[in-house]
């Protein structure tokens, strides 16, 4: 019982000495010739014997002719059960280095010289270095912010060019046009005229077109936002907006943009004529829209102050030129009074309430020219100021809608109830002063 269990013991210490010396075996034999595999599963069990018989013997049990040019002459014990005899053929030579050659079921072991040895030795393959990307050509810098800030500029009536290299700072545009090649460093706004940023021209804040039109080239820039309300805007598909692009009061609205291999200009998403008919339609609603609202706040004022509007109508009346050219002056005294106020902190709360005083202003100023001219064209039918007003509103709507002209009409009338205001000092409301600085009383009004 004893000795059965030292055997076993024995097998097991000499299968662990194979298994640990399978590390050096094997890149210690270099396999030359035909090794097809699949060899024979050998037995072998045998303490003390010296390498080469251990090699023959395993060549018996494996079916090889054996030539071994260098036996070792150390003892070797090996209990091998039921191994492939290749595998057991480089445990057993795991002593030096060694070039197996076969032929068949020939083989010729001889040891290797040091540099095979070294060759023996597989090296990794080297993963090929992946080629370096071509490196992407800089973007072009942008061109620079000029540091001077440049006078404001205002158009009526005319028109202007900012050639190259020239700056300017605010642009406004009143029935006039205006060729940009240059720079702005403020707005651009055009009122009833028409604005062009050609090819190189850069306008570092916002582009409004209200009642007018706007075109923005290839290669033009424009910083901040771009709108055109009741106007026309017209851009390049390599041009370069900032901001937001709106028009007719929609984000990304209706926009123009012009394609370079037609003469004329197709729309962004090259809409149908169905689209086009659509969009016609609420162009048309809306301008109705505003119409009406237009004349609800004229009949409001009608009724509640009858006699101050009969006072802007007869400005309107009498001196229509003169108020148009107030309208005008009034319209550049309140952007330098509201700049002025934003440029200190305490005079922005102002600055608010004068914007809106004056949008009110002009509502009431264009109510009055309205009714005017409803006046003048149905005064003899009916004496009825909201009939006239009625009759001026459509006046406008049907003006309104031919180009051009139309933005030409809707910044006349505009600017003549401004003018009407600033004429009567606000319908009255501000009184006059004598010569001496107190206020006197005007003759109550009939």
């Amino acid at each position: 019982m004893l000795r059965g269990s030292f055997g076993r013991l024995l097998v097991a210490v000499g299968a662990l000495g194979v298994v640990l010396a399978s590390s050096v075996a094997l890149g210690s034999v270099r396999r030359e010739g035909s090794w097809p595999g699949g060899d024979k599963v050998v037995k072998l069990d045998a303490d003390g014997i010296p390498r080469a018989d251990a090699v023959k013997r395993l060549a018996d049990a494996a079916g090889w002719s054996i030539v071994f040019n260098a036996p070792a002459t150390d003892t070797v014990n090996v209990h091998v059960q039921k191994q492939p005899a290749d595998k057991v053929l480089e445990f057993l030579l795991s002593d030096a280095n060694y070039v197996a050659t076969r032929d068949g079921t020939l083989i010729s072991i001889v040891r290797a010289p040091a540099d095979a040895a070294t060759a023996a030795a597989p090296t990794p393959p080297t993963p090929p270095t992946p080629a370096t990307p071509p490196t992407p050509p800089a973007p072009p810098a942008p061109p620079a912010v000029p540091t001077a800030r440049g006078s404001d500029r205002v158009i009526s009536g005319g028109s202007l060019t900012i050639e190259k290299g020239e700056t300017v700072h605010d642009l406004a545009v009143f029935g006039g046009s205006a060729d940009i090649w240059g720079t702005v460093t403020g707005d651009v706004t055009v009122m009833g005229g028409s604005a062009h940023v050609h090819e190189g021209g850069h306008v570092l804040g916002d582009a409004e077109a209200v009642g007018g039109s706007m075109v923005i080239d290839d290669g033009a820039r424009v910083d901040g936002d771009v709108a055109a309300v009741g106007g026309t805007l017209e851009r390049g598909d390599r041009a370069q907006i900032g901001g937001d692009v709106v028009e007719n009061g929609h984000g990304h609205g209706k926009v123009r943009v012009r394609d370079d291999h037609d003469d004329e200009p197709v729309e962004d998403a090259h809409a149908s004529a169905a689209s086009r008919a659509r969009q016609a339609a609420r162009d048309a609603g809306s301008a109705v829209t505003r119409t009406a609202l237009l004349f609800v706040l004229g009949a409001v004022l009608l009724a509640l102050g009858s006699s101050r509007m009969e006072r802007l109508q007869a400005e309107v009346a009498a001196r229509p030129m003169r108020s148009f050219a107030l309208g005008v002056v009034g319209v550049l005294v309140a952007l330098v009074l509201v700049i002025a106020l934003c440029v200190i902190i305490v005079g922005i709360p102002f600055a608010i309430i004068g914007i809106l005083l004056a949008v009110l202003a002009v509502a009431v100023g264009l109510c009055a020219t309205l009714t005017t001219l409803g006046a003048g064209l149905l005064g003899h039918r009916s004496q009825s100021p909201y009939v006239h007003l009625a009759v001026g509103c459509a006046v406008l709507l049907v003006l309104g809608a031919i180009p051009f002209l139309g933005a030409f009409v809707k910044a006349a009338a505009v600017l003549i109830g401004i003018g009407a205001v600033v004429a009567t000092r606000g319908a009255g409301l501000i009184p006059p002063r004598s010569k001496n600085g107190a206020p006197y009383r005007e003759a109550p009004l009939a």
